[in-house]
This record gives C-alpha cells, structure tokens and sequence, in this order.
C-alpha cells in the first residue's frame, strides 16, 4: 500500500501540484486500489465463511453431545426412580431379593430400550437380574468397570462399553445408580444396561449434514456409535487417534484432517460428553461442509467485479471533486487551529488523536508532545476543593454514551505547573456501529470570566460587610454618648472598639485583595527560620484563641528547619489558616499545626475539631466573601481570609487544600517547595 501512495504522489503531483495525466494511468490508479480492496475483502470473507463453517460444525457437535447426554439422563432418571421406591430398599434390607424381581420386570416392560436391570448388593455381589440369570446370582461383579465407577462416590455412573455378562453375542454400556435407604446408607445398587445400538440411533436423529457421520466413543475411546457398525461386532479402538485423543481429555474443537482410507479432506468437530466421560465427533467432507462458504465467496468475487465496473465509470467525476473535496478539509482544519477553545479528542484506551493550537496554548504542551500520548500524562484536570483529579465527567461521557460537564471549580495544571481555572464539556465519539469509540473533550481558560463575574460582586458585598459593622459602632457610639452610668458607658466603647476594629481587618483585606487582582505584589524570598514563624503565628494568635477557649499546639519542629520563602506572606498565609481553625473550633478544643519534612516540599497540616465545612459549600471555600452556612455567629470575619492565604501561597509556588467531615472537624493543608 505504501509503494502505491508513492508511485500515486509521483504521478499525480509535480511540485505540489496537481498535474495532467493520460486517461489509462489515471484509470489505472482509480481501479487499482479498489480492486485491492475487492481482494482483500473476498480473502476475509473466505476467512469468515472458514470460520463460520467451522462453528456450525462445532455446534453441532457440542448439540450432539448435549443430547447423548441428555438421554443417558433418563436412562439414570428410571434408575433413580427405581431406586428411590421404599419397597426395593425396605425388601434389600430385610434381604428378599427374590421379592424384587416384580419392581424390575415392570422396568423392562415401560421401557423397552433397557436390555437388563440387574440389582447388586454393596459389595457388588449380584443378587437379582431380568431376565433371568440364576447361575449368575451370588457372583461377584466388584472388578467392573461399573462397580469401581459408583462405588467411588455412589453416585449414578456410565460404565465403559463391554460385552453382555449373560448374553456374549452384543456390546452394552450400563447406568449404574445406587439404592439407599431412608437415611441415606447405601444398601446396594441397580444396572441397567442398553444395547450400543440404541447409542446408534440417538447419534442419527440430529442427523451430521450432507455427507457427515457422526462417531460415538466411550471413556477408554472405544467405538460405540457409527452408521455402520453393530452391536455384535468387536468395538474398534480410537484411543491412539489424536483428535479422540483430545475428545477423551476433555477438549473440544474442530480441525481439518486427511482421511486416507476415502482420499480426502474432512472437517471433524469434537465435543465431550463430559458428565458421563463419552465423546462425540461430527465428521464431513470438507467439499460439502465448506459448500456454503463457495457459494459466498463466488457472490463476493461477482460483487467485487460489478463494483469496478461501476467506479471505473464513475472516476472522472470523482476526480474532479477531488481537488473541491481537499479545499473542504483545509476549511475544516483551518476551522479546528482557529477556535479559542481547547478540543483534544481521545479513544477508548485514553490516548490522544487530536489537538488543536489553542490546546497547545491553553496546556502548554505543544501537538507535537501530546499527539498518541495517554491523555491524563498531558492535561491534568483537579478539583480545587480537594486537589483530587477530575475525570468523573470523561469516564461518564465514555461508558454513558452522553454529554457531560466539567465540575465547577476545575483547574487545569499545565505543562510548566502553573494552574488555570477552566470549564466546558466532553461529548462522546460515536463509531459507525453507534458504539462509543472515545470522547471528544472542550476546554477553555475560565480565569477572566471568573474574575470578571467576581468583580462585578466584590464591590457590593464589600459595602454590604462594612455596613455591619459601622452601624453597629456608631449605634454604640450614640447610645455612650448619652449614657450617665460608666459601667454601660464602658460596655458600649468596647463594643464600638470591636467594631471598629473589624471595620479596619476588613479594610486591610480588601487593600490585600486589590493588590493581588491588580497583581501589584513582589515576593523577597530568604532562608526563614520555620519555628520561629509558627511561634510567632501562635503568639499573635494567643488574644483569639482566649477568647474562643481554644489551644493552639505545635508539634516540635527542629530549630534548624529552614524554608526559603518570603517570610512577610507565609506567616499570612499561616495566620489565617489558623485563625480560621481557632474561629470554628469548640471552647476546649485544641487546633493542632503539624510540619512534615519531604525531599522536595514542606507540608504543614492544621488540624481542628470543629464543625466542619458542608459538602455542598466545599467548591466555595477558598473563593472571596465565603462563610460557611454553618457557622451561625462564631465569626465576625470578612471571609476573605482563606482567598489571601490561597493567593499567597500560590505567589509563593505552593499549594492548600483540605479535607473535612461535617460535625467532625476540618484539616488544612499547606505545601511550600523547600527551594
């Protein structure tokens, strides 16, 4: 194929144009492949048709054998039914065999096919026999195959085929099917025997097809079915041919052998009877079991020829949309590089078959990286509440069969380690069979709208959270004013001082706010000495955690821990996580601050036993203006103390996230790079 694009490109294309060429070489070039394909789908549909006639044959066989079993089950139903009548085990008990001749005899009279029943006690000692064999009873029969066969387990069993112990001149194969009393002690079991002949005419009623025989061993491969065989004649043995070889170890299948006695192929499948050790095989010439197969193929051959026929007339106007056709999908491609949207299509396996340039632009990675690679190796899509990865909505698109969108709150992380926030959707790719053959996933950078919708707020909610406060200091502030009595005077002022001074905590975040939207900030990183920045914190904190009853324990961090960072903002970023864990935690808890050394990164982790943040709200936590719905009137704050500690920590090339269960507690956690 690759020779004929070559020899196509060097004929057809002259400096990467299209040029003229004779009307045969141009025939020649439109026919050829189509005739390649017309080769290559007649040879596969041969294959189809081989397999095909490969698994009708194995079909039936395995049906053949099915119901060889089937009717053994009701020679050892009658058994069983004999056996299971209390007058037989209450008359072996009491040892009047004679008494039980009736019973057998009836079951010879019901069912004809049974050549004998003979009754033997526990040790295999023959005691009663229809028809009659009186020099027979008292002998022992324990060396039989039958006898050796139920004894094991006793259970119903299917002897190998033997000649008749009363009656020389046939072959039987016995049922033999235990007798036990009313508390399931074995007293003594029934044979029953049946000619091969009847094993001859059970393999004749499904019929093996025109032409087809179909053979019939038993467990040690002897010859018990065939169209031309008898039951008086001596049974031959297959147990060296291969094929019953693997039939009497169990296998099935079907293969293709050479018969040399009739000087031709035949198709020969196998299956076992595996319940009772006998094996069935269904053998046919292969000219009439693969007659369907010829008959298909000539149909696609003719098919294939009318095919050329047709498009060797229909090339020219194929050849002259051709060029229009080769326009259409630049449009396209041209189309695909110009969206602003990121679109990367994946298949079943996850890797990657299209990328876009504005995926390059929105990952970092370019097309060249990403193309054939897996898709989660390239774009890394996490939850920002919980720094988990978020596929939930690809693996949807994929097994469901539908449209589906990203959570809200999706961060992209991008090839230098930067995050993004992003959103959109993922549709699913359907094949030509409607089956889902992978997704097609849309991604654009969400962070100015985001910002965009945020701004529009801020100032609202802003003025909303100065108004509280204010009002409450200058309602306060009246009412001292005209208080004569200094005690309530006093309560007043210090209830205008609180006020006044969330009124300027609010106003130092909003200052932190505009300074990291307008991205007017400047990180001096030096080697800090890390406890004594968790002593620090603590200590600052120490008139908050008094006033909620709360401790703040810090486990013990080598004086020698360092961390090279920008001191000013990590004990920010550590004053507000903590502050935040003492707010919500109940009077007596403790806030635990726990430091972790890694190779490359250094993980604190603060940890309260609070309330917990609901799961509905966690998306919203780190967001500006966030208070929990369950905080009742823990906190005063402006809820823009996570937001800064996000943000800084971010300037600082770190990363927050937390875990948390509602009425159990809330853990932070703070990773910063050592370098």
């Amino acid at each position: 194929m690759r020779l004929f694009l070559k020899l196509r490109n060097f004929l057809i294309y002259q400096n990467g144009k299209l040029k003229r060429l004779p009307l045969p070489a141009v025939l020649f070039l439109v026919i050829l492949p189509v005739i390649f394909t017309g080769v290559y789908l007649s040879a596969r549909e041969f294959n189809n048709q081989t397999k095909a006639a490969f698994a009708r044959r194995e079909a039936l066989a395995a049906l053949e054998s099915l119901f060889i079993q089937e009717k053994f089950d009701g020679v050892v139903n009658i058994g069983v039914s004999l056996a299971s009548r209390p007058a037989v085990y209450e008359n072996i008990q009491k040892g009047s065999w004679n008494e039980l001749t009736k019973d057998i005899e009836s079951v010879l009279q019901t069912f004809p096919y049974i050549d004998s029943v003979t009754l033997f006690d526990k040790g295999g000692v023959l005691k009663a026999t229809v028809p009659l064999a009186p020099e027979k009873v008292g002998e022992s029969f324990a060396a039989h195959d039958y006898y050796q066969g139920i004894s094991r387990g006793w259970r119903p069993y299917v002897s190998e085929s033997f000649r008749h112990d009363t009656n020389q001149d046939h072959n039987v194969i016995s049922v033999a099917v235990p007798v036990k009393s009313s508390d399931q002690k074995v007293v003594g079991f029934f044979l029953l025997t049946i000619k091969i002949n009847l094993i001859i005419e059970w393999s004749k009623e499904l019929g093996a097809g025109f032409d087809g025989v179909t053979y019939v061993v038993d467990k040690n491969g002897k010859l018990i079915a065939h169209p031309s065989i008898r039951s008086d004649d001596n049974l031959i043995d297959y147990s060296t041919v291969s094929v019953f070889q693997k039939l009497l170890h169990g296998e099935q299948g079907v293969e293709i052998i050479f018969n040399p006695v009739e000087n031709e192929k035949q198709l020969i499948a196998y299956s076992p009877v595996k319940r009772y050790g006998l094996g069935v095989a269904v053998v046919q010439p292969t000219s009439a079991a693969f007659s369907v197969r010829s008959s298909k193929v000539a149909e696609y051959v003719m098919f294939w020829v009318l095919i050329v026929l047709v498009f060797s007339l229909s090339f020219y106007r194929i050849l002259k949309n051709r060029v229009a056709l080769i326009e259409q999908r630049d449009r396209e491609r041209v189309l695909l590089e110009s969206m602003g949207d990121g679109v990367v299509a994946i298949d079943r396996s996850w890797h990657i078959s299209l990328w876009n340039k504005a995926a390059s632009t929105i990952t970092g990675w370019s097309k060249e990286e990403a193309m054939g690679k897996p898709f989660r190796a390239i774009v890394k899509f996490i939850r920002e509440r919980d720094r988990k990865e978020e596929i939930a909505f690809i693996e949807d698109a994929i097994v469901m069969g539908r449209v589906s969108f990203m959570e809200s709150g999706t961060l992209l992380i991008r090839k230098d380690e930067s995050e993004i926030a992003v959103d959109d959707s993922v549709a699913p790719l359907l094949g030509q069979n409607g089956e889902v053959d992978g997704a097609i996933i849309v991604f654009r950078d969400a962070s100015r709208t985001h910002e965009s919708a945020h701004l529009r707020s801020d100032l609202a909610y802003a003025t909303h959270q100065f108004r509280t406060p204010v009002t409450e200091a200058i309602w306060n502030l009246e009412t001292a004013i005209d208080e004569k009595d200094p005690g309530k005077r006093g309560e007043d002022l210090r209830i205008v001082y609180q006020a006044l001074q969330s009124v300027k905590k609010l106003s130092e975040h909003l200052v932190s706010v505009s300074e990291i939207d307008q991205g007017d900030i400047s990180v001096k990183t030096s080697s800090v000495s890390l406890i004594d920045i968790l002593t620090e914190v603590q200590k600052n904190l120490e008139p908050e955690a008094k006033k909620h009853d709360v401790k703040i324990f810090i486990t013990p961090v080598s004086p020698m821990a360092a961390v090279n960072t920008d001191p000013k903002f990590l004990k920010k970023i550590l004053y507000e996580v903590i502050e935040n864990a003492v707010v919500y935690s109940p009077q007596g808890a403790e806030v635990i601050v726990a430091t972790t050394f890694h190779k490359k990164e250094i993980l604190i982790e603060v940890v309260d036993a609070g309330m917990g943040i609901l799961e509905e709200q966690q998306p919203l936590i780190f967001t500006k203006f966030f208070r929990g719905a369950n905080s009742g009137r823990r906190s005063a704050g402006s809820g823009l103390g996570l937001y800064l500690a996000k943000a800084y920590i971010m300037l600082l090339g770190g990363k927050i996230w937390f875990s948390s269960n509602d009425a159990k507690g809330t853990t932070f956690y703070l990773s910063l790079p050592l370098e």
